[in-house]
């Protein structure tokens, strides 16, 4: 699989699931949530439930700062992209994947490097 599809089908998924677990956890409503991530109220309660996003695992934490974004008024695209700019920028998208154990066939992170979990 390449590091595209990894990010599409698995991490943005994961990542949209973390921040609005975060949202509601900080006291927002689902539908206030639904209206900053630009998702319907279906869609929020089926990351808070688990039934979406739930491929991919992340580290505890990792959103908190996006959320706050978010909740702030920053574009919830953005802050996303920002947030894979950062992970990529850093490698931890390399322990991310080690984590999910998946390896992007074409990953220009991690690829050809020994990545410890």
């Amino acid at each position: 699989m390449i590091s595209q599809e990894i990010e599409t089908y698995y991490l943005i998924p994961a990542i949209r699931r973390e921040i609005v677990k975060k949202m509601v956890e900080k006291g927002l409503s689902q539908r206030e949530v639904a209206e900053k991530m630009k998702l319907t109220k279906s869609a929020v309660s089926q990351y808070i439930s688990g039934k979406r996003g739930k491929k991919f695992s992340l580290d505890d934490g990792l959103v908190d700062n996006s959320a706050e974004r978010i909740i702030n008024g920053e574009h919830y695209l953005k802050v996303i992209q920002d947030l894979l700019s950062e992970l990529k920028k850093d490698k931890k998208i390399c322990l991310i994947y080690a984590k999910n154990n998946i390896r992007p066939e074409d990953c220009e992170v991690c690829n050809h490097e020994s990545v410890s979990r």
